[in-house]
């Protein structure tokens, strides 16, 4: 019986890679932490200025904004969760991004020109979107509805072997 020869170097790349992924996740968990801080100062200012007299495009806008990091707290627990990136996501954010800015600066306010490019970038994310095969098909985390709050009943474990 022939033992087959392992090269050298092998050993290194199982060694390096379980301790980058783990240093990503470290990143991607810091990176959470800053969204959630940014989303509590975002509700944070967005209380004080209703407490005054608030402009409409302000409210609109840090609403959106933070619809647009909820979306980026998404991704990054997608990420962490399947370690890919979720690409319709990201075409996702980049929708309300530009909707956010043509918002903002007001359609009225907004030369021509900047407002044609911004709609046919949002036709073309759209598109590609909708026709680019992008959404993710693999299998869903609950297969089943379970209530927050049950009837005194315990949720039951989420089986592993189904999502993988």
């Amino acid at each position: 019986m022939e033992r087959k020869k392992v090269e050298f170097y092998f050993w290194i790349h199982e060694y390096m890679r379980k301790y980058v992924e783990f240093t990503m996740d470290l990143i991607l968990v810091g990176l959470l932490a800053v969204a959630f801080i940014f989303i509590i100062k975002t509700i944070y200012n967005l209380g004080v200025s209703l407490l005054g007299e608030p402009k409409i495009s302000y409210v609109i806008s840090e609403i959106m904004f933070i619809f647009i990091l909820i979306e980026v707290v998404r991704l990054l627990i997608l990420y962490l969760q399947f370690h890919r990136v979720a690409i319709d996501t990201m075409v996702e954010i980049a929708i309300v991004s530009v909707l956010r800015e043509v918002i903002l600066n007001g359609v009225l306010h907004t030369e021509p020109i900047v407002l044609g490019a911004a709609s046919l970038l949002i036709l073309v994310l759209m598109l590609l979107l909708r026709h680019g095969n992008l959404r993710y098909t693999g299998p869903e985390l609950y297969t089943e509805y379970r209530p927050f709050f049950g009837k005194g009943q315990k949720p039951k474990p989420l089986d592993t072997e189904d999502i993988f």
